[in-house]
């Protein structure tokens, strides 16, 4: 293969790898991909087995609380577990063998880190990169058992066991959630280098790169984690790396529906969306896609394909740089408290609407919608939990003289994004009619080229998001049964 082939990036998620059966699954995928000829070479970055991740870091917990018989008992069932898909994805013989001896090799290595993780935590240094390595074994362990379910159909391929994404140093923030890393950028060009140097002579090589989503290693050596949910954003990091032609991401359903199917019975498949339209969905709750997934590849004009693995030949929702795609999605996002600032002097009060988003910036609270602003009159909502942050910083750092702040609690965002709504002038007006029909009070809304934004009772917010979808994209069509027919009323009703 020459050396400037462009590749492909395939990565599948928790769910796609979460039993022997799955990922031989995967193994078919990956050979299926060899043997078309208008696809590109495959690289494969994997997740954690589904639920790994979560034992890891109760592992790590247990750890850092001296609870010795807890930790010990999680090691036991995590390698148990891995040792019995271990059996299942490849046959008895030597390549059995030497799996088992590479899943046992990197299982004492984890327990090293958790033993170094327990000393840190005992002298009481900080631990979130010490537990970002604990955290980072799920992936390690699964490309083990990927790589060797794709050599048992007869694939030559490779786990990748060094870090591939260099990044930042992150600050030690203990705000922050347990096993949470913040601040360990992606470096560009440090991972560019070192994507191609670990991948490229396997290229050469016609072998298959198995790598590890999730993790990385800062530019001072130490591993990190990219964050929850955050493997899809190493997918894309690593393909915009490699300048590759395209990332499917491989999860468990058919690819981006126009809602969330748990809450709405009639959703219908999206075959096409532009990245401002996904990136939006993204940041109002839908779960298909990280919300960082897009930003290393959108500068690039690389697509990505969502797609279901256990329906592979579906081919999808493909994300790019269309503008136009006629799509529309809906979406919520739940516990939400609408903040408003008011001027008291209404004839001369400026505008003061980069003060108070300063002010939330300082607080952590990114408003997720704003709704109206004025020279007198500034609202926007954000999340419930930053909602006392936000006010506290307004109310100490703005003149009470000259501006109120207000705050309501217990509410949801309905956001109707895409092409699909804006190119309809009558979209805000349907949109209205149909929470208006189900008499459900639109507290307040907003608007952009993407959508339309409408904030109601987190009480309501499922069944808004079921009516707007009825009514906006995919009418219910009510079954109707008819009846025998009973002679003796159709004469009565012929006479």
């Amino acid at each position: 293969m020459k050396q400037k082939q462009r590749v492909s990036v395939l990565k599948f998620g928790g769910t796609s790898v979460g039993s022997g059966e799955r990922i031989r699954r995967v193994a078919t995928i990956i050979a299926n991909t060899l043997q078309d000829a208008e696809a590109h070479f495959p690289i494969v970055v994997v997740s954690a087995m589904s639920g790994v991740t979560d034992q890891l870091l109760r592992i790590a917990r247990s750890a850092c609380s001296n609870e010795d018989e807890a930790c010990a008992e999680e090691l036991v069932s995590l390698r148990q577990r891995h040792l019995e898909v271990a059996e299942q994805v490849t046959r008895e013989g030597p390549e059995r063998e030497q799996l088992l001896q590479d899943i046992d090799y990197a299982l004492r290595d984890l327990a090293q880190d958790v033993e170094a993780l327990h000393q840190a935590a005992k002298a009481n240094q900080p631990v979130h990169l010490r537990t970002a390595a604990v955290g980072s074994w799920g992936e390690r362990l699964s490309i083990l058992l990927v790589a060797a379910a794709a050599s048992d159909i007869g694939i030559q391929a490779k786990p990748i066991k060094q870090e591939i994404i260099i990044t930042t140093h992150p600050s030690y923030d203990p705000s922050q959630p347990f096993g949470v890393v913040v601040g360990a950028d992606p470096l560009t060009e440090e991972t560019r280098i070192n994507a191609h140097a670990l991948i490229d002579p396997l290229l050469r090589q016609h072998i298959v790169p198995i790598a590890a989503g999730f993790l990385g290693r800062t530019i001072t050596g130490f591993v990190t984690t990219l964050g929850r949910n955050g493997s899809d954003y190493s997918a894309t990091v690593i393909g915009a790396a490699l300048d590759c032609a395209e990332v499917s991401i491989y999860t468990d359903v058919d690819g981006v529906l126009t809602a969330d199917p748990r809450l709405v019975a009639n959703t219908r498949l999206l075959p096409a969306l532009s990245y401002a339209e996904a990136a939006r969905l993204s940041w109002f709750g839908a779960k298909v896609l990280h919300p960082r997934t897009l930003i290393p590849i959108a500068p690039r004009n690389i697509p990505v394909r969502v797609r279901n693995s256990f329906r592979p030949h579906i081919r999808g929702t493909l994300i790019g740089p269309a503008e136009g795609s006629g799509a529309g999605g809906i979406s919520i996002q739940r516990k939400l408290a609408l903040i408003t600032v008011e001027s008291t002097d209404l004839f001369g009060a400026p505008e003061n609407a980069g003060q108070v988003f300063a002010l939330a910036a300082r607080a952590g609270a990114a408003p997720v919608a704003i709704c109206s602003s004025s020279g007198h009159h500034l609202s926007f909502v954000v999340d419930e939990q930053a909602a006392a942050s936000v006010i506290s910083l307004l109310q100490h750092d703005m003149d009470k003289s000259l501006w109120s702040v207000r705050c309501r609690h217990g509410l949801a965002a309905c956001a109707c994004i895409g092409s699909g709504f804006t190119a309809d002038p009558m979209s805000p007006a349907r949109a209205m009619a149909a929470l208006a029909s189900e008499r459900i009070p639109v507290i307040t809304q907003g608007a952009s080229e993407l959508g339309i934004t409408l904030i109601v009772e987190d009480k309501d917010s499922e069944c808004a998001l079921r009516c707007l979808h009825r009514d906006l994209i995919a009418p219910v069509i009510p079954l109707v049964r008819y009846a025998p027919v009973d002679p003796v009323k159709e004469k009565r009703r012929e006479a």
